[in-house]
């Protein structure tokens, strides 16, 4: 939603309506919304204060998971560094989601993510009799294999009209200084040719798999071991690729005729950099 629109604010409890309906009609009736998510023992007060907000709500259950804490050690610089990542959120989403299938709990499922983590698990639902519909804000979010395999698409988009909601919940409003959003730019870090070397290598290996690589998906969502967390570090190395000239930014429209922002390789004499052929793909 974020890399959709920042300022967007949504009313959850017609959110949960809009997309109910979108799916089963008028007279569908909402069985519940389940929010999964990796929380840090050390998360801001604003943090537990939406999550709380989430589930006071009628038919909002929030399934947290702590964060777990891990280090490591960077080649280039030879220091150490510890960060946090989610541990068993979408495992959890997974088990409860056959689970509830199994039981009978729902007749359709809408899973709001693209991720194609999920096949195996929409595989199973249909397998059980059940539908499951995939909810995204964009089509650059959207796995291909998750699609073919969900009964039908929802554009969130499409409904922001009845979810939208002017100001923020008391909840919602941030303290006085406020939290940079996830891809405000930072300011301009160098990083070593190793860093370079590697951010470069992973983006050739995207534009391999995708018919274009937007910006805001490299950024936040692109897996890859060889590159900083996803966030501010990584947009820091983008912006570092694009000053030195081995990347560039330019404007397409997505599947859904939008505009986006994307990026691609380039070689320094200026000219498209092609992909290596012997980039290795995961198995």
């Amino acid at each position: 939603m974020q890399r959709y629109d920042e300022s967007l604010r949504v009313d959850y409890d017609r959110l949960a309506t809009w997309i109910t309906q979108a799916v089963g009609g008028a007279g569908a009736i909402f069985a519940g919304a389940h929010y999964y998510v990796g929380v840090s023992p050390d998360a801001p007060p604003l943090v537990e204060g939406f999550l709380k907000g989430l589930e006071l709500r009628p038919g909002y259950f929030v399934k947290r998971e702590l964060r777990v804490r891990r280090s490591g050690h960077c080649p280039a610089c030879d220091v150490e560094y510890e960060y946090t990542t989610e541990k068993r959120v979408d495992t959890r989403l997974v088990a409860e989601m056959i689970h509830y299938a199994a039981i009978g709990a729902f007749d359709a499922a809408v899973l709001v993510s693209g991720d194609d983590d999920f096949v195996p698990a929409v595989e199973a639902v249909n397998a059980l009799g059940r539908q499951v519909w995939v909810a995204t804000w964009s089509a650059d979010d959207l796995s291909k294999d998750l699609r073919v395999r969900c009964f039908g698409q929802i554009h969130l988009s499409d409904g922001i009209a009845a979810f939208r909601v002017e100001r923020p919940r008391p909840f919602e409003r941030a303290p006085t200084r406020m939290a940079p959003s996830r891809l405000a730019r930072p300011p301009f870090q160098p990083a070593t040719g190793v860093a370079l070397e590697h951010a470069l290598q992973e983006l050739q290996r995207a534009e391999t798999r995708l018919p274009h690589v937007s910006r805001g998906y490299f950024v936040m969502r692109w897996k890859s071991h060889q590159l900083p967390p996803v966030g501010a570090e990584r947009e820091a190395l983008v912006q570092q690729l694009i000053a030195a000239g081995l990347a560039e930014e330019f404007e397409v429209k997505d599947a859904e005729g939008r505009n986006v922002t994307a990026i691609r390789t380039r070689e320094p004499n200026g000219n498209v950099r092609e992909p290596d052929g012997n980039i290795a793909m995961p198995g």
